[in-house]
Formats: structure tokens, sequence, C-alpha cells
């Protein structure tokens, strides 16, 4: 699963915190619409393009859309944060070294 495709989906909150409530368990589309501030056509916008993320499936029962995090969602957001991870070590080595130069030449 292509990083940039899940660090766009997880750079909305609305997004992380849809994760948020499956990471407990599978819910109906109704369930997870509530409590949010914007409207379920919205939700529902968003839960779509978490499925197209590959972060999230959602399944029917009936006439009711039961949503939950999909395994290689769960290794895709592992592996995103591992990276970030590296780059932050990365970046605290390059800007501990620029500050040190930079007290070398006072």
């Amino acid at each position: 699963m292509p990083l940039d495709r899940t660090l766009a989906a997880l750079g909305d909150p609305t997004r992380r915190e849809i994760l948020r409530r499956l990471a407990d368990s599978p819910r109906r589309a109704g369930e997870l619409a509530a409590g949010f501030s914007i409207s379920r056509p919205a939700v529902c916008k968003h839960t779509r393009l978490l499925a197209r993320a590959g972060l999230i499936r959602a399944s029917k029962n009936g006439r009711e859309r039961i949503y939950q995090l999909a395994p290689p969602g769960r290794k895709a957001v592992g592996d995103a944060i591992v990276q970030l991870q590296e780059l932050e070590r990365y970046w605290d080595f390059v800007l501990q070294a620029f500050k040190s130069h930079v007290e070398k030449k006072r």
C-alpha cells in the first residue's frame, strides 16, 4: 500500500477519528457517523476515501453498511508510523549536527 495514499488518508482529523472508532470494533454507518459535527454524507465521503486507501472495508448486512478496519490497513498504518519514526531520527541527527556546528562557530 503506497505510503502517500496512507498519509493522505490520515491527514484529516475526521478520518483519524473514524479509524479510532473502528479500532474497538466494526460499526454500522449510522453509529459511526454519530457524534460528528458534520453531516452523514460528509462522513460517508471520508469512509469512501479510507476504503480507497485500503484502511477500512465495508460490508452490507441487509440495508446497513458495516465498516471495519482492513487488515492491510492496519499494516499500512504501522508501516507509516515506522517510516515516520525513521524520518524523525534522521532529522534529529541532522539538526543536532547543525546545532553543534553553529555553536562551534560562536
